[in-house]
C-alpha cells in the first residue's frame, strides 16, 4: 500500500538552510505549508529566534517551553487576549454589525482575567464537574456507535465529515439538551465562525460570514432566556444558579456567552483532535494495532497525541507593562502569540520530542489545553470523548487504514489545527 501524501508547500526542512533575515517572509502561520507541518519552523525558532516580532501576524512570537510557561502563568503581566480575525482587518460595516450583535460588550471568560474571570470560571467549574463529565461516558459510547452505524457497511468513509464532525456536535447537543434537528445548522454556523475569527479572510468573506457569527450568538441567547423561564436538567439551567456564596448570579448575557464559547470549545477542538489522532495512528499501522490489542492503553495514547499533534497551535496574550522575555524587550500593550505546539516539541523538556511515544514520561506537562488560570475548561470532556471514540472505532474497525494516494491538507488557521477530510477504509 502506498502511503498517503501530506501535501505541503516547499520550505527548508534543515535549520541551516534558513536565513534569519528572511524570517518575516518564511513565518506565515496562515499558509498551507506551515499548517501542514509547522514543526520544522518551530524547531528553528526555538533554536535561533525564541522570541521575535512578526510583521505578518503583528505579534511577538514565543516558542520555547520555558518562555511559554512564563507567559501563561503570569496573568498580571500577560493579560488574556482574544485574537479575532488574525492579520486581516474587519471592514467598518462588519465592525458595526459585530458591535450590535446579541452578546456585544459582554464580559467573556476567554477574554478576561481576575476578578471577573474567577467568578465566571467558578460557576463553570461547578456546572462541568468531574462527576458530571464522568457520568456522560455511557451516553458518549452510545452516540459514537450510533454514528458508526451510519457508515459501517460502506467499507470506506471520510472520517472527518462522517465521524469526527457529527460525533462531538451530538455530544454538545446532549450536554446542552438541544433539539437534534438544530445540530446540522449549528454545525454549519460553527464552521463559519472559526473561519471568520481565525482564518485570513478577505473583506468579501467577512460579509458572508458575519451573519453566522450573529446567528450563533442569538441562538445561545434565546436558549438561555428559555432556560430562565423553563429550567431543565442541562448546563444552561445550572449555570443560571451556579454561584459561590455572596456572589451575584450570572446574567442571561453572561451564561449565553459561556455557552457560545462552549459551542466552539466542545466542538471544533474535538473535531480537529480526532482527525489528528487518526492520521498519526493509521500512518504507522502498528500504532492502530496496539490500540486493537490493548484498549487499556488508549488513555495514554490520547495524552501523548495531545502533546504530539494537538488541536491547537497557539493562544494569545497582551502585555500590561514593558517586559523582558527571551532576551527581547517587549513594549506594553504588545500582543504575544504563544506557540503551544512548539512548547510541546521542546527537546529540553521532551526527549526525542519529534517521536510519537505513548509510554513517554511527563506526558501531562504538555500545553495542548493551555496552562494556568486559562487552562481549557473542556479538557476533561475532550479527553473522554476521544478515548471513547478510539475505543469504539478500534473495536469495530480493527482493520481500519488510510486510503492510499490521498493528499491530506490541514486547514490554514493561526489558532486551530485540523484537516477537513481524511479518507479511511476497512
Amino acid at each position: 500500500m502506498q502511503d498517503p501524501t501530506l501535501h505541503q508547500d516547499h520550505f527548508p526542512e534543515s535549520l541551516s538552510e534558513r536565513d534569519p533575515q528572511n524570517l518575516e517572509r518564511e513565518y506565515d502561520p496562515w499558509s498551507t505549508g506551515h499548517n501542514n507541518n509547522p514543526c520544522p519552523m518551530y524547531a528553528y525558532l526555538r533554536q535561533e529566534k525564541p522570541v521575535f516580532f512578526s510583521s505578518r501576524a503583528q505579534t511577538w512570537v514565543v516558542s520555547r517551553y520555558e518562555d511559554v510557561t512564563a507567559v501563561l502563568k503570569d496573568p498580571q503581566r500577560f493579560a488574556m487576549f482574544f485574537l479575532s480575525g488574525g492579520a486581516s482587518k474587519y471592514t467598518p460595516e462588519v465592525l458595526q454589525r459585530m458591535s450590535s450583535s446579541p452578546l456585544a460588550g459582554t464580559v467573556s471568560l476567554i477574554a478576561c482575567d481576575p476578578p471577573a474571570h474567577t467568578r465566571l470560571r467558578s460557576s463553570v467549574n461547578k456546572t462541568l464537574s468531574a462527576q458530571r463529565i464522568a457520568s456522560l461516558e455511557p451516553r458518549l459510547r452510545q452516540l459514537a456507535n450510533r454514528v458508526i452505524n451510519g457508515f459501517e457497511q460502506d467499507r470506506q468513509a471520510d472520517f472527518v465529515t462522517q465521524f469526527a464532525r457529527p460525533y462531538p456536535m451530538m455530544v454538545v447537543g446532549s450536554l446542552m439538551d438541544l433539539p437534534e434537528a438544530d445540530l446540522p445548522r449549528l454545525h454549519h454556523l460553527m464552521d463559519d465562525l472559526v473561519t471568520f475569527l481565525f482564518a485570513d479572510v478577505s473583506a468579501e468573506q467577512q460579509l458572508s460570514l458575519i451573519d453566522s457569527y450573529i446567528e450563533l450568538e442569538q441562538y445561545a441567547y434565546d436558549m438561555v432566556e428559555d432556560r430562565q423561564r423553563n429550567p431543565r436538567n442541562d448546563i444552561a439551567s445550572d449555570l443560571l444558579k451556579a454561584v459561590d456564596a455572596g456572589q451575584m448570579p450570572l446574567s442571561v448575557l453572561e451564561v449565553a456567552d459561556l455557552l457560545y464559547r462552549l459551542f466552539g470549545a466542545g466542538f471544533e477542538t474535538t473535531v480537529n483532535f480526532l482527525g489528528n489522532c487518526l492520521i498519526q495512528l493509521l500512518s504507522e499501522p502498528r500504532h492502530w494495532q496496539a490500540l486493537v490489542d490493548h484498549p487499556e492503553s488508549i488513555s495514554a495514547v490520547v495524552e501523548e497525541m495531545l502533546r504530539f499533534n494537538g488541536p491547537t497551535l497557539s493562544t494569545f496574550r497582551q502585555t500590561t507593562q514593558k517586559i523582558e522575555l527571551g532576551g527581547k524587550s517587549i513594549p506594553e500593550g504588545a500582543v504575544i502569540q504563544v506557540l503551544l505546539t512548539s512548547a510541546n516539541h521542546d527537546e529540553s523538556v521532551f526527549a526525542d520530542a519529534e517521536t510519537f511515544d505513548a509510554q513517554r514520561e511527563k506526558e501531562h506537562r504538555h500545553m495542548a489545553f493551555d496552562y494556568g488560570i486559562h487552562f481549557c475548561l473542556g479538557a476533561p470532556l475532550a479527553r473522554l470523548e476521544t478515548r471513547v471514540a478510539l475505543e469504539q472505532l478500534s473495536q469495530r474497525f480493527p482493520s481500519l487504514r488510510l486510503v492510499p494516494n490521498q493528499e491530506i491538507n490541514y486547514t490554514p488557521n493561526i489558532v486551530t489545527h485540523g484537516v477537513k477530510h481524511l479518507l479511511v477504509e476497512w
